[in-house]
């Protein structure tokens, strides 16, 4: 295989999900905090207030991250921990956190990619409205540009937003947090969250270092009919209009289609748009994230709308009976260079698979995680055809470094290369670690 000279190799955590101390040190609570303490909310957890214990350890982290021999970490900053009040004065005990992980990065020859908001809303927001309250717009342009004016000399690549549709999922769906049920207060977050970002880049044109550059990251599930029916097909381009496409639409600057606008009128949930909405939806970007597990393949079914969203495959390969499409992530490239002319770069922001608490040990007391490692390795192949192609791919980061708090799985599911024990964080490389180190090292160009 060959790779670009510059081709970020990297790992990928968030702030909610490994950090821990979640009241301490002036950090307010998040909207995760609330909704995982709520009766059930969690599938296969309670509480997380400690999660990997990163805030306190990260050291820890560093090491791993520097025996791996990566040269890109992504990683979030927990809003309400460097803002308690959402807006305002800030904390400088948390400024202080970040300026020092940063700083280490740094030191080790770690390239942060750091994402502004990757699903953690401070409480004290979503009190007032959260994302479904226009005034979130101007509270995450205040976080962005403060962010940007602390560490925009330390951080060289930013993210606004990770996977927007999981703030749909928490205001539509009540699967995610906050937990609210409600088609069109999903939809006006979600709407809300889109604009933001692009108050963000705008505060990022502004204000921030040149030499740096600012993405944002959406999850593709690129959808394939089972057998090319018409009822197959005219499923695979509603789920597609109402997930995907929602997103990289307007960011890519073609604005939401008339498909969705009618979609969603016809049903009554049709958010409130602003005139200068489009506007702020399409700032240009300096690259896309994408976010890509699985393929997910419809049935078509012929009655109501329910049987049409059967899946018979996808997923972010949860279960260890579920097969994956390596091709995939070939596919869905082609396709934004395609489709939008797409001239900015990609970069694989997650990419991964989980193993279930009680991965298989050899006698040697090893991680054996094979499935894990095929996995990644079929996953490269197919990056490392289409940059032969000429797409632009110009960096790869593997979800996880370490198992951690997984949202609605808890604990359960363990996405890390490197074992986490929940009880004394103390760390155990699998396999699959050996075998990513490994594979940089062949593969990084001096």
């Amino acid at each position: 295989m060959s790779f670009p000279k510059d081709f970020l190799w990297g790992v990928a955590t968030a702030a909610a999900q490994v950090e821990g101390g979640a009241a301490e040190d002036g950090r307010s609570p998040s909207i995760w905090d609330t909704f995982a303490k709520q009766r059930g909310k969690m599938q296969h957890a309670k509480y997380f207030p400690t999660a990997c214990n990163s805030y306190h350890i990260f050291d820890r982290d560093l090491d791993n991250l520097k025996r791996l021999g990566v040269n890109s970490y992504r990683m979030s900053i927990s809003w309400s921990r460097v803002l308690p009040n959402g807006t305002g004065r800030l904390n400088q005990k948390g400024v202080d956190y970040y300026k020092r992980v940063f700083d280490k990065l740094n030191e080790a020859g770690i390239k942060p990619n750091v994402t502004l908001y990757h699903w953690d809303l401070p409480q004290v927001l979503e009190d007032r409205g959260g994302w479904a309250n226009r005034d979130c717009i101007g509270w995450f342009g205040e976080y962005a540009e403060k962010m940007f004016r602390l560490f925009s000399d330390a951080v060289p690549m930013w993210v606004t937003v990770n996977e927007p549709i999981a703030t749909y999922m928490g205001y539509g769906k009540g699967k995610f947090a906050p937990g609210h049920c409600d088609e069109k207060l999903g939809n006006q977050a979600r709407h809300n969250l889109l604009v933001a970002h692009g108050h963000g880049v705008e505060a990022f044109r502004a204000c921030a270092d040149r030499s740096s550059a600012i993405g944002i990251v959406i999850d593709i599930w690129k959808r394939y009919p089972s057998v090319p029916t018409r009822a197959a097909l005219e499923m695979v381009k509603d789920e597609d209009e109402r997930n995907w496409k929602f997103y990289t639409d307007p960011v890519l600057g073609k604005g939401y289609s008339d498909y969705i606008l009618n979609a969603l009128e016809r049903e009554g949930t049709l958010m409130d748009i602003q005139e200068e909405d489009y506007r702020y939806m399409q700032t240009p970007i300096d690259f896309y994230g994408l976010n890509i597990y699985n393929r997910v393949v419809v049935s078509g079914g012929k009655d109501d709308r329910e049987e049409k969203r059967k899946l018979l495959q996808g997923g972010n390969v949860q279960e260890t009976k579920g097969g994956y499409y390596p091709k995939v992530v070939y596919d869905v490239t082609k396709m934004l260079r395609e489709m939008y002319q797409l001239k900015i770069p990609i970069y694989i922001t997650e990419n991964g698979m989980a193993g279930v608490p009680f991965e298989l040990r050899s006698m040697n007391g090893r991680i054996n995680d094979e499935r894990r490692i095929r996995y990644i390795r079929e996953y490269l192949r197919w990056i490392e055809k289409a940059i032969g192609d000429g797409f632009d791919i110009r960096g790869y980061y593997h979800w996880s470094l370490m198992d951690n708090f997984e949202w609605r799985a808890g604990f359960f599911m363990r996405y890390g290369l490197i074992h986490t024990d929940y009880k004394t964080f103390r760390t155990q490389w699998k396999k699959s670690a050996y075998f990513y180190r490994d594979f940089i090292k062949e593969h990084m160009l001096p």
